[in-house]
């Protein structure tokens, strides 16, 4: 038998583990190599659906790598070198970026030697739409928190005062109701998202916090939707596994001043809210 033709030690045609995920990535259009985000704000849960993605021996899970927003700018410096900056970018700044995010994907599985990305970030429309232009096989799970849950994981990782820098906008406009900049952080982060995802219907699902613990079958669709496949080392996202930890329940105002929100923005919230399917906000009837 004739032994295979060799370069220095490897025999030609074999292919590194770099190599392997190198292919499995330039075939990222389809659903079952396709990079995997996971739009969440903060105080959404967002550690509570990564922790039933990150097992699956597929999935390579990051969380703020900085991707997104960089093609995002990426296509916008092509757009002004190919001097149309408000108009559609060319198909060398959408080639040229696609290899820019595909070698930093690469670069992240062959630490992890699994063959699937997984990011989670914060929602950005523009970022969002940015990587779908370069990536339309990209798969998005839009994750949602009812408005009362996020106000109260917010307060509670608050003791002294909130200090999030990504609240200060809110806060500083409503200085004297902490429940109304809460609010008003809510809904400019899920009126977004709830459009980026009526946009890509095919692209994105759904994804509410409370029903990863209180809907056997929300795993089931997860899965489903991403085309996973094979079992991962613990049980997980599946409707015949133990479901992850109870979440206190969020779909209720109860308890919180509601009536320190001004009307116009308790209505848009439960505008939003009834969107999502969830309860309304009720002002305290005290």
């Amino acid at each position: 038998m004739t032994a295979p033709r060799t370069v220095g030690t490897r025999p030609i045609g074999a292919q590194r583990p770099r190599e392997r995920l190198a292919g499995t990535t330039a075939s990222a259009d389809r659903p079952a190599n396709a990079p995997v985000i996971v739009l969440a704000s903060a105080y959404a849960g967002a550690s509570t659906l990564r922790s039933l993605l990150q097992d699956h021996p597929d999935l390579t899970c990051t969380t703020g790598t900085g991707l997104l927003p960089l093609c995002d700018q990426a296509l916008a410096t092509w757009r002004t070198a190919d001097g149309r900056p408000a108009g559609t970018p060319s198909s060398l700044a959408v080639t040229a970026t696609r290899a820019l995010a595909t070698n930093l994907i690469i670069s992240i599985l062959a630490r992890e030697g699994k063959p699937r990305w997984c990011e989670v970030a914060v929602p950005n429309r523009e970022a969002a739409e940015a990587f779908l232009r370069l990536f339309p096989g990209a798969r998005f799970l839009c994750l949602y928190r009812a408005c009362p849950g996020v106000i109260r994981t917010a307060l509670d990782a608050s003791s002294w005062g909130v200090t999030d820098p990504a609240l200060v906008p809110f806060t500083s406009r409503y200085p004297a109701s902490t429940v109304a900049a809460l609010t008003a952080y809510w809904l400019n982060i899920t009126a977004p998202l709830l459009a980026f995802e009526r946009d890509h219907p095919q692209s994105c699902l759904r994804v509410r916090l409370e029903d990863l613990s209180q809907d056997r079958h929300a795993g089931e669709r997860i899965t489903s939707f991403l085309g996973l496949t094979g079992a991962p080392s613990r049980p997980m996202l599946g409707g015949h596994h133990e479901p992850p930890p109870a979440i206190s329940p969020a779909d209720s105002a109860a308890g919180l001043p509601v009536s320190l929100i001004p009307p116009p923005l308790l209505a848009q919230a439960n505008d939003l809210l009834q969107q999502l399917d969830y309860p309304p906000m009720a002002a305290s009837q005290e």
